[in-house]
């Protein structure tokens, strides 16, 4: 129920209104239903444990299998002020309170998303004076901070660069560094905030170094001035699908040279089961194990409950996509985000040689444009060519592959060199403290061949995987030098 307010004029014309009264006496009242911040390590969910975070977004009510897979929470639309304060003075904590009290009760740090964005914000405001604006923001922002101090995160500014509030000028605008209004805003959320991390949130930059570039401009702004402790990134579809690898790590750079920590804030990835699973296992390893990267927050799991068809990692009916059996498995082995055992089997070498090596070889590795079978690179060696000669292309290390039950890749030969009856090649693994070998079996390209192998992985002990690779024999009457390439060598169940 809304209550008139008195105005007070103060020194330089600036006009604020008294507090709100029916506002904070309902968050008075209902004070007692929120549950207060817990002081305790991140929850041990299935997924992940340790420093880093994997969390996702709490819709109108919780999932049963959240806690399952999670240990973070976001709202997905219960903390913007559009959803709170639909109508002036009227605020609406519901959807908060459920998301706020599951965090604090089950231990895992909660997101408030977001206090100052040009979207989803309340539709009344753009009608009122800068004056009534400013004490409004001010308003909404006072409250979030007394209602949910306990926030882990804040994202204080979201999308600045490409959503900025019609508001804006009421609250510093451009000003003398051009975002005058965002260090308003930090200022503003750091009062109301005092034990929160202030987090800045954008889309589009995980895939664009220039755009990027901008970002940062702004974080240095807020660093300078003491106001942002970490830097949001969201990493929806739209620019995750396509993105390489390379540029991935170009952008992580960037944000890294602030010295500030990097939350992906808002991941989804697309695509039927196996094209989805090979983004995962592409890319979420390039975040993940950044150690800049402190957090992953995913934007919703579950079919028809995502906000882009396709992103969802769990079937309506509860069945696992592959690409959440791939994390669980991945995750299991690698949850500090750095060492350890890991099922990240996923090289498309869009970004160099990726850890493997190469021998009986006259040269490279190499990543190289000269041939791919996916986006623009593989991997080359060059092979002197022998009767009976055995070539060798190949990783080491220590990998758990439990979960699958293939690993595939893709196998080319150059124009040059001479095949004579064909070039014998092969997919294998070593395993165990034995060194255990299994492979494909033999097949053959000539010049220009293209071939997909396949490994059986049945039988062997997935959790200790100590090289994979491809076997090349030359043929009895091969001659010459020839060049060979691999691609997109995956897991698959």
């Amino acid at each position: 129920m809304s209550k008139q307010r008195e105005i007070e004029p103060i020194k330089g014309g600036i006009v604020l209104f008294a507090k709100k009264l029916a506002k904070l006496v309902g968050t008075i009242a209902l004070a007692g239903m929120l549950i207060t911040s817990l002081s305790v390590d991140y929850a041990q969910a299935s997924l992940v444990s340790g420093s880093k975070f994997l969390g996702n977004i709490i819709a109108g009510s919780v999932p049963s299998s959240f806690g399952t897979y999670w240990n973070q929470v976001t709202p997905e639309n219960g903390t913007k002020w559009g959803s709170v304060e639909g109508a002036r003075n009227s605020m609406n904590w519901g959807q908060a309170d459920t998301s706020y009290n599951y965090a604090k009760s089950n231990g895992m740090p909660f997101k408030f998303h977001t206090l100052v964005w040009g979207s989803q914000e309340p539709s009344w405001v753009g009608s009122l004076s800068a004056a009534d604006q400013k004490a409004e923001v001010t308003q909404w922002i006072q409250l979030a901070g007394q209602r949910y101090g306990g926030s882990e995160y804040v994202d204080v500014v979201n999308e600045p660069l490409h959503a900025k509030p019609d508001y804006r000028n009421a609250i510093g605008g451009d000003g003398a560094t051009g975002w005058d209004w965002i260090i308003w805003s930090f200022q503003q959320a750091r009062a109301a905030f005092p034990n929160s991390k202030l987090l800045i949130n954008e889309y589009g930059i995980i895939n664009d170094p220039n755009l990027a570039d901008q970002y940062v401009n702004i974080i240095n702004i807020l660093k300078s001035r003491g106001l942002v402790d970490g830097i949001g990134i969201q990493c929806h579809q739209f620019s995750m699908d396509t993105v390489s690898v390379s540029t991935m790590n170009t952008v992580l750079g960037k944000l890294s040279a602030t010295g500030l920590p990097i939350y992906v804030s808002e991941l989804d990835m697309t695509g039927d089961d196996a094209t989805q699973l090979a983004r995962y296992q592409q890319k979420f390893p390039v975040l993940w194990e950044n150690p800049n990267v402190k957090g992953i927050t995913l934007w919703g799991y579950i079919q028809g409950q995502t906000w882009i068809n396709g992103t969802h990692l769990l079937n309506s009916n509860g069945t696992e996509r592959p690409a959440l059996q791939w994390l669980k498995t991945y995750l299991s082995g690698n949850n500090g985000g750095s060492g350890g055992t890991t099922a990240s089997i996923y090289h498309d070498f869009e970004s160099g040689t990726e850890g493997w090596a190469g021998g009986t070889i006259s040269g490279g590795p190499w990543s190289t444009t000269a041939w791919a079978s996916k986006n623009t690179h593989s991997l080359q060696v060059d092979i002197p060519m022998a009767s009976g000669s055995a070539h060798y292309m190949y990783k080491t290390g220590t990998f758990n592959v439990t979960g699958f039950n293939q690993l595939r890749a893709t196998v080319h030969g150059s124009t040059w060199g001479g095949y004579g009856s064909g070039l014998g090649v092969k997919l294998y693994v070593k395993y165990g403290s034995n060194y255990a070998w299994k492979d494909s079996g033999w097949a053959t390209i000539g010049a220009n061949g293209t071939i997909n192998l396949t490994l059986d992985l049945t039988g062997i002990d997935k959790t200790n995987i100590k090289e994979y690779g491809i076997q090349f024999i030359d043929a009895s009457n091969s001659s010459g030098t020839a060049s060979v390439y691999v691609d997109n060598v995956y897991l698959w169940n």
